[in-house]
């Protein structure tokens, strides 16, 4: 069958008519249909199907009560109305929802929005979703980027001390800008959890270590910018995955986790600043309930970790040496691990790791995040790979300075792309990593350093399956789009060039180059997707 040349022209109705039937349509749907479409929505998106048709003006309200996930999670929706309207919102659904059964509530509200709806609007809501058996709840009512609100303390939402007491379903709790201070460590309505993360809440070190010895089915725990605490004890049978984010107070970590799997740490590198401490900054303890010592860990549980200290101020050897050690000796079996620049620096200088990994030499994927790209940073790059030397590494990725490097003492990066060569580095001895088959570096510019880092990376990579180059990406549609799609163009040309040469010379087969922006790149991700320095 021919198609028409101009179909749209064919089927044309005045502009009117196909409004009305398009109106029809929508119509004409049955109710469930039209909650089922709206229940896969998100609430935003929701609300907008009112200017669809007369008939959908308030479907998504009885869609969305009619689900038993309530998430009111979305920022810009919030944003857009006053108190009283995401009260009304809020409490209009509660009410249509009726005595359901209610298994997620999630609330995100942005201050001064939380602190005009007062706390009891807001408990309101936690104690009806509790009541109808809910396994998840979650209010975040954290004012991002504000530490205080002026008058030195952050203003937390109090929670009353009888809201957890009754026994529940509660599986998932998180918390942010909430105050625990009333709720005691032992209520009844804790006691079933198995995921729990605070965000900027006033718990203390006690408060930690009872809550988690009391939630004996706890298996993820997070603290992040919880600045009350100081020596933070952990003890828990079942924790499997352990995230301590911006509490920059703390000096002290002891973990009793035999089976932990997951490890996330940024903050401030533990040390000591007085002789307060009798113990080591980092504990982690075995099964006997002594420190576990490195024998311990050639059987490792532990399958990834992520070390940062990326935007918490410079590195000092003789303070914070033996803390990032104790550290790096209980990630150096995991298969997955995220180490910053400030852990190169560690591991160069103190040859910590070598003897670590030399035993368990697990690694499998390496996610390196750099702050700065400077000769030594290069060199520690790649003396990284010649101290752990590890064998059975498969997939390799490197995070380089989100912005172009400034003028140093050692060279000068202005960002550019560089056409030059440089010398080769070369390792005291030859390495081969001989299982990488997957690269990917994100914010490559190609500046001489950077080639340099890739050439020695290819050179050693005798089975690489595929390349990723990510440049920065730039803002489309401004003046300097253009400007990019050349810059790209040279950039693979030479990218290519360089691949080309090692090929020849070393003998390797075929690996796939790509060199594209971010929102072009569809290759796989790091396992740790999260930058915590970029929070």
């Amino acid at each position: 069958m021919e198609l028409e040349s101009n179909p749209a022209k064919k089927c044309a109705k005045p502009k009117g008519e196909e409004a009305s039937s398009e109106e029809d349509r929508l119509s004409g749907l049955p109710d469930d249909v039209l909650h089922s479409i709206l229940g896969v929505l998100p609430l935003k998106h929701a609300v907008r199907t009112s200017a669809l048709s007369t008939r959908w003006a308030h479907k998504w309200l009885h869609a969305l009560a009619a689900s038993a996930v309530l998430d009111f999670t979305d920022r810009d929706l919030v944003r857009g109305q006053s108190p009283a309207q995401i009260t009304a919102t809020v409490d209009r659904v509660l009410a249509i929802h009726g005595a359901a059964p209610i298994h997620v509530l999630r609330v995100v509200l942005s201050p001064p929005d939380a602190d005009a709806l007062g706390r009891d609007v807001v408990v309101g809501w936690v104690a009806a979703a509790l009541g109808r058996g809910a396994r998840e709840v979650g209010v975040d009512l954290v004012r991002r980027g504000v530490l205080d609100d002026g008058d030195g303390r952050v203003s937390l939402l109090q929670l009353p001390g009888g809201l957890f007491q009754v026994e529940n379903s509660l599986s998932v709790l998180s918390l942010g800008r909430c105050s625990l201070g009333d709720v005691p460590p032992g209520a009844a309505g804790l006691a079933g959890l198995t995921s729990l993360s605070l965000d900027r809440v006033d718990v203390t070190d006690d408060d930690v270590r009872d809550v988690v010895s009391e939630c004996r089915l706890l298996e993820f725990l997070s603290l992040r910018s919880c600045h009350l605490l100081v020596s933070v004890r952990v003890a828990g049978e079942r924790l499997r995955g352990l995230e301590i984010v911006g509490c920059l107070s703390m000096r002290h970590l002891r973990v009793a986790a035999p089976a932990l799997e997951s490890l996330a740490y940024h903050g401030e590198i533990l040390y000591y600043r007085d002789d307060a401490y009798e113990t080591a900054p980092v504990e982690f303890i075995g099964k006997d309930g002594t420190r576990r010592t490195l024998s311990d860990a050639v059987t490792p549980e532990l399958r990834d970790a992520y070390l940062s200290h990326l935007g918490l101020g410079g590195y000092d050897e003789l303070i914070h040496e033996f803390a990032y050690s104790g550290f790096l000796e209980e990630v150096a079996h995991a298969r997955i691990l995220t180490l910053c620049s400030v852990g190169l620096l560690h591991i160069e200088e103190t040859r910590t790791f070598y003897e670590l990994t030399m035993d368990t030499p697990n690694l499998e994927e390496v996610q390196l995040l750099m702050d700065t790209m400077s000769d030594g940073d290069v060199s520690r790059f790649c003396g990284f790979f010649g101290l752990t030397e590890p064998p059975l590494l498969e997939r390799l990725f490197v995070r380089l300075p989100a912005a172009a490097c400034e003028d140093t003492t050692e060279d000068t990066c202005s960002g550019t792309i560089a056409t030059g060569e440089d010398a080769d580095i070369v390792l005291d001895y030859e390495i081969a990593l001989d299982h990488l088959t997957f690269i990917k570096v994100i914010n490559f510019r190609g500046t001489t350093r950077e080639l340099r880092l890739l050439r020695f990376l290819l050179r050693r990579a005798p089975v690489l399956e595929q390349l990723v180059l990510l440049i920065p990406e730039e803002n489309e549609g401004t003046p300097g789009d253009h400007d990019q799609h050349k810059k790209l163009s040279l950039l693979l040309k030479i990218v290519q060039k360089h691949v080309t040469e090692i090929q020849k010379a070393w003998l390797w087969q075929d690996a796939h180059v790509t060199v594209c922006r971010p929102r072009e790149d569809h290759s796989r991700s790091p396992a740790h997707t999260k930058y915590y320095h970029e929070d």
